[in-house]
């Protein structure tokens, strides 16, 4: 029989400051239950024990507090976001019927202790689970370690029994104590003997073995006379020590293994906590089910459909027919091409296969009838690879449940059946790829329930979103956007494959040469994208000043190296080199291995990742272009028009800092921009207190750093460190601008409380962002939801903007009869491919709809320019 017992404190802190922040809705931080749960799941399924338990420390002073006032006293208190979180735990572990045990004057380790002394007499295996290695000492006969690390949410276990402890330390694990009482321990402030290291007390023991056989070796010629004194006047210290470090076995509670028997959760109490935190994923993992009350409470019974399997013409017109007498349906098309349409409480199921099935699609994907899905714009790219354009689109699922909760890392739909249903349902594959009870269902099943769940979860989202009056940004903004994105996808952008390759033989003949002087300058040849060797180039060989050295090695960032810029002529290289090799492997080899059959490169759009609403590009990212290098205007050219067209570009001009003006309401800032005056000038003038134009090209660079950073909530140390100054200049600079500004700085002071009043802020057309942060214990987590607060509504606006443009000119040009299309938005720029005799009208078209998609009392000019190239247009 085997049992494990969790050290509760030991493991809940690595889960702490191992896993990001997160937080529940309610404001309740969750990272360390939700690190802790995920490290148990792991122990459950590798260790598979009969019996398990948790110990933790209490907060009254122990023996060892009486023993030596020192001891632990360099302890920091808890942070109160664990602190918080330490109460939630037991209530969750309670729920988990695992026991837990705890007494006032111990500490966790000698539970422990006492806990393998119990296994050990009654035949138990026992293996200890801890972050710390005090409990090492208890391996043994029966007892073993899993010592656990986590580093950025990643857990790795090492087991130790007697076997793999010698191996690694050379001596028995009870030794342990003999070593912690010769070297210390700085994390409990135990003093062992001052002077001795690690290193020397493992020599010391290696030979003499234990503390007592070194004090009776002390007089031995083998040990320096350095040591030997340091052994004599610690003596004392040593002994104390030994008596700190050693885990008691026999505290005062009765433990039974048979106690301690693994013991299924209880659902409805552990259902109810998990839903609180929302730990929609672990709610599936536990195989946790919703009381049947709270189904009832949620009004998420199943709904039940009569099934229609449909064979031929006949059913799928059937179908249609039902569609059309609903208006508004749930309709679901799966990568493999199977049809499932729920009307009313009907649901039609079409396999590709199915005669008359592609004429079914385009009746029901006309504008006729009203449509529900999930991840509509991935639909319909489906559609357009078929030759179908849809029209007729309703409600997302997946675009909802982002506008409710933009901070969330995805929206897969069990999850969302979990939070807005009430009970948790397989549908699939989740979107972080763990398998699900589906994945030996065929694929109409899958169709089948994924159309149920969509069907049931649009009442309760639809409401969800009214009552946060974020129904119409659904509505007008997203839902639209949904088919211009599937289009520019399907669309895809011309690349000319074989600049693309010329220039990687550039690149790569750059770095060959780069390469070569990189190793003239050290002196020898070595692999200069290992941090590691390159680090023992530059600072133990060649000597430069190093930076902290951590466990790893030094560090050799671009911020360290940066610095060192001009102490070596061996760091510039570097530099270059890494650029080549990042623009190779990045961009002309990787843009190279995505050009598609047809010449041209199909990214995909992200609709639900940023939290401030923009968009993303992925598979590949081409909104990461570099733009602002001369190697990165040579990418722009191998983007390119086709034949008899070109590239029309338009993009915002300052488009944040004129919706700051417009939201501040500042009139400082709005007159420059209603003048068309150089804001970033003007800033310099108003704030230094000197003419327009004898502003410097520095005090403008000064003040354009200033003005955007103001946006983001830049803090004086950042800025100090963007234009080159002292913290103290910096932040005189930002008072002096906000005095100026006081528009600006009324605007900051006001939607920070509101956004604490609230708990979230706006975007202009309503899109929110919940601020739990606001209301931490934690200044660093406050200090950031304040700068999410400054930022938000001017980003989220922006966002907003440029999608409502996207809408306007994509409408705007079939409206037209332009034979222009949408091919890439990045951040405020559009790109449009048309024939060359359309190229300005398509300009006046592109300048004018975005102009107009947002009314401000500040002019929002646009700059259209065309070209054969993105280069050029650019």
């Amino acid at each position: 029989m085997k049992l494990v017992v969790i050290d509760g404190n030991s493991i809940v802190n690595r889960a702490f400051y191992g896993v990001r922040a997160l937080t529940a809705g309610d404001g309740t931080p969750t990272n360390a239950i939700f690190g802790f749960l995920n490290i148990y799941l792991k122990l459950i399924a590798d260790e598979k024990p009969d019996a398990l338990c948790v110990t933790f420390d209490r907060k009254e002073p122990t023996f060892r507090h009486l023993k030596y006032d020192g001891y632990k006293a360099q302890r920091k208190a808890m942070p109160e976001e664990l602190s918080a979180q330490m109460p939630v735990l037991k209530e969750v572990l309670d729920a988990m019927n695992v026991p837990r045990y705890e007494l006032a004057g111990w500490e966790a380790d000698d539970l422990i202790g006492t806990i393998a002394a119990a296994c050990e007499a009654g035949g138990w295996e026992c293996v200890a689970v801890t972050g710390d290695k005090d409990s090492f000492q208890l391996i043994g006969p029966g007892t073993s370690v899993r010592h656990v690390k986590t580093r950025m949410g990643q857990t790795e276990t090492v087991l130790y029994d007697t076997e793999r402890f010698e191996q690694e330390y050379g001596f028995a694990p009870p030794v342990m104590v003999d070593l912690k009482a010769l070297m210390g321990d700085s994390s409990d402030n135990i003093p062992g003997v001052p002077g001795v290291g690690e290193k020397t007390a493992m020599d010391l023991l290696h030979k003499y073995g234990s503390l007592e056989g070194v004090y009776g070796a002390i007089d031995s010629p083998e040990i320096k006379e350095g040591v030997r004194k340091k052994l004599a006047a610690g003596r004392e210290s040593a002994e104390m020590s030994y008596d700190l470090a050693t885990i008691r076995r026999d505290a005062p509670i009765d433990f039974d293994p048979e106690a301690n028997r693994v013991r299924e959760p209880d659902n409805d109490a552990l259902y109810a906590i998990f839903r609180r935190l929302e730990f929609t994923k672990l709610t599936e993992r536990f195989g946790l089910k919703p009381p049947a009350d709270a189904v009832a409470r949620a009004g998420a019974e199943e709904k039940a459909y009569t099934d229609t399997e449909c064979r031929g013409p006949e059913d799928l017109q059937a179908m249609l027919d039902e569609a059309r007498k609903a208006g508004t349906v749930t309709a679901v098309l799966t990568d493999g091409g199977t049809l499932c349409v729920i009307a009313g409480d009907r649901r039609y199921t079409a396999s590709p296969e199915t005669p008359g099935c592609e004429e079914a699609l385009r009746g029901l994907f006309g504008p006729e009838i009203r449509k529900n899905g999930y991840e509509l714009k991935d639909l319909h790219r489906r559609l357009l690879e078929r030759g179908i354009e849809a029209e007729g689109w309703s409600f997302d699922c997946a675009l909802a449940a982002y506008l409710l909760a933009p901070t969330d890392s995805a929206y897969p739909l069990d999850g969302l059946c979990a939070r807005y249903l009430g009970r948790p349902v397989s549908l699939g594959a989740p979107s972080d790829g763990q398998m699900s009870l589906l994945d030996e269902r065929d694929e109409d099943e899958d169709a089948r329930r994924t159309a149920a769940a969509v069907d049931q979860l649009v009442p309760v989202l639809g409401e969800k979103l009214e009552q946060e009056g974020l129904d119409g940004l659904l509505r007008d903004v997203e839902m639209p956007l949904c088919a211009v994105l599937a289009e520019m996808e399907h669309t895809g952008f011309l690349a000319d494959r074989e600049a693309l390759k010329r220039f990687g033989e550039l690149l790569a003949g750059r770095i060959s040469e780069l390469e070569n002087l990189i190793y003239d300058l050290a002196g020898e040849r070595f692999n200069i994208n290992s941090p590691k060797q390159l680090g023992h180039i530059l600072f133990d060989k060649l000597l430069l000043p190093p930076p902290k050295k951590t466990k790893t090695g030094y560090s050799t960032g671009a911020d360290v190296l940066e610095k060192l810029y001009d102490r070596h002529a061996v760091i510039p290289a570097v530099l270059e080199y890494r650029q080549y090799t990042k623009l190779k492997s990045t961009y002309a080899d990787g843009l190279s291995a995505v050009i598609a059959d047809d010449g041209r490169i199909h990214t995909k759009f992200q609709m639900t990742v940023t939290a401030t609403g923009r968009l993303s590009s992925v598979e590949p990212n081409l909104q990461n272009i570099p733009v602002r290098t001369e190697l990165g205007g040579e990418l722009r050219k191998m983007f390119i028009a086709g034949p008899g067209n070109v590239l029309v570009d338009a993009d915002y001009s300052q488009i944040e800092l004129r919706l700051l003006a417009h939201i501040s309401g500042d009139e400082a800032m709005r007159r420059a921009f209603i003048d068309g005056e150089d804001i970033h000038a003007v800033t310099a003038s108003q704030v230094l207190g000197i003419p327009l134009e004898q502003v410097t090209k520095q005090q403008r660079s000064h003040a354009k750093a200033v003005n955007f950073g103001i946006v983001y909530g830049i803090s004086a140390f950042s800025l100090a460190q963007d234009i080159h100054v002292s913290v103290a200049e910096a932040r005189a600079y930002m008072e002096s601008y906000l005095e100026k500004y006081s528009g600006v700085r009324e605007y900051m002071k006001r939607v920070v409380e509101q956004a604490k009043k609230d708990g979230y802020v706006s975007s202009l057309y309503g899109r929110r962002r919940a601020l739990p942060e606001l209301a931490s214990h934690d200044r660093n987590l406050r200090a950031f939801g304040e700068r999410v607060a400054l930022n938000m509504p001017i980003q989220g606006t922006a966002a907003d903007v440029m999608k409502i443009a996207m809408i306007r000119v994509d409408r705007a040009l079939k409206k037209s009869g332009l034979r222009a299309r949408l091919l890439l938005q990045v951040h405020d720029e559009l790109i449009v491919e048309c024939p060359e005799d359309e190229a300005e009208r398509t300009a006046e078209i592109l300048s004018e709809e975005m102009r107009n998609a947002a009314e401000l009392s500040v002019p929002l000019p646009v700059e259209a320019k065309w070209g054969k190239s993105w280069y050029e247009a650019k």
